[in-house]
């Protein structure tokens, strides 16, 4: 019995994601849902409590995703000294980027363009936020680490970075006419730009 109902939980969630890419949050229909997930409408309720509990099920795995990244940038081996210098950091951290893209990318326009009218409406803001907190702690552990390190950055600009970094990765969502090739010079660059900018500030 359980197993029956995890499939029909697992039915839902698949069309749902499906109908919500297609249409939008606001346009999908919990009604049309249940028609293409073969069960009666009332009993996507036994389920889930709303639409918005729906919309975000069929989100979470991407929510999960871009947590685990930005958290990725405080983890021990970031925590050292020649994260300024050496390009295998950036190479990772643009390669994960990349890759959250290339899997997600269909969730994230979704995330990123049309949640009007759920919960996680405006989130580009809230990643901006959360990248600003894991901004602030880097540097705090970095202090730590190597004491003769500037980290009296401005808050204004902090958020500043943060923001800009939201809005590359908006880019990256929303632009497939760039081919790979020009992709990966344009992120290499940003690395640059962004390290040397950083080398500059904290005086390593």
């Amino acid at each position: 019995m359980q197993t029956l109902k995890d499939d029909i939980r697992q039915r839902i969630v698949a069309v749902a994601r499906e109908e919500f890419i297609a249409h939008g949050a606001r346009s999908t229909s919990i009604r049309t849902v249940a028609r293409r997930a073969g069960i009666a409408a009332g009993n996507v309720y036994n389920y889930f409590r709303s639409k918005d509990e729906l919309f975000c099920e069929v989100l979470r795995p991407l929510l999960n995703e871009l947590n685990r990244y930005i958290l990725s940038h405080n983890e021990e081996r970031h925590l050292c000294i020649e994260v300024f210098d050496a390009l295998d950091f950036q190479n990772e951290y643009i390669g994960a980027m990349k890759r959250m893209v290339r899997l997600y990318r269909p969730e994230l326009r979704l995330l990123l363009f049309n949640a009007e009218g759920t919960s996680l409406a405006g989130y580009k803001e809230r990643i901006a936020e959360h990248q600003l907190k894991a901004g602030r702690e880097y540097l705090r552990l970095m202090k730590a680490r190597y004491p003769h390190i500037n980290i009296d950055i401005s808050p204004f600009f902090l958020h500043i970075a943060s923001s800009m970094w939201v809005n590359i990765f908006c880019e990256l969502v929303e632009h497939e006419d760039y081919d790979e090739s020009e992709v990966n010079r344009a992120l290499e660059q940003y690395a640059a730009y962004s390290m040397a900018g950083w080398r500059e500030l904290m005086k390593p």
